[in-house]
């Protein structure tokens, strides 16, 4: 009669995991799909907004000014972007916000730390298929295009990909400034990270 009872509450246990490996599921593909759906009508509406684009190349920036220019922003539903990023071999197309933030990063990919004109921007997002999940199968080699709000557009070239832990942190900003663009996402289950390394194009 035991053996009867602890058979029961081990198919019932079994069963009420699968159940929850299936809500999980679940709930992760509404998530991805409300994440795909909010970044393309956001992409359309930057999109539709951005000045003629020009290219962010030596003699561009020169005119600018001596001081580091500011990366500004554009509001669209009290939501701040600072641009949109484009992997063409990944057929991305996303705008980024500009302050990450775990409730930001459900709708877009998100400016991490600093500046496409201090060589040293950093964008993360969730690894939902719409978004960066695709990062770890690009090739090295491919171009990234970031644009600012503003029109100026910024290419890289795809040069590194590394596996971080969760105590790696600070490698995602590298201090001696090797990296122009770094991008990353959680691989399933969050407990490592794919960062991908870009230098700018000469």
């Amino acid at each position: 009669m035991k053996r009867s009872a602890v058979k029961l509450v081990l198919i019932l246990a079994a069963v009420l995991c699968w159940l929850s490996a299936a809500g999980l599921v679940v709930h992760n593909l509404r998530e991805d799909r409300a994440a795909a759906e909010s970044a393309l009508v956001q992409l359309a509406a930057l999109s539709s907004d951005l000045p003629e684009r020009r290219t962010a190349d030596d003699a561009f920036l020169r005119n600018l000014s001596d001081e580091v220019p500011e990366l500004k922003t554009k509001t669209k539903d009290d939501l701040c972007y600072v641009g949109i990023l484009e992997i063409p071999a990944l057929k991305l197309s996303l705008p980024v916000l500009e302050e990450w933030s775990l409730e930001n990063l459900k709708k877009a990919p998100c400016r991490y730390v600093g500046s496409p004109y201090t060589d040293d921007l950093v964008i993360c997002a969730h690894n939902y298929r719409s978004h960066f999940n695709a990062l770890r199968w690009v090739k090295m080699g491919e171009e990234v295009c970031f644009t600012t709000v503003d029109g100026v557009v910024f290419r890289y070239v795809i040069v590194n990909r590394e596996t971080l832990q969760p105590d790696e942190n600070d490698r995602l900003i590298e201090p001696d400034g090797d990296w122009d663009l770094t991008l990353f996402t959680c691989y399933i289950g969050g407990a490592t990270r794919c960062v991908i390394r870009c230098e700018a194009e000469v």
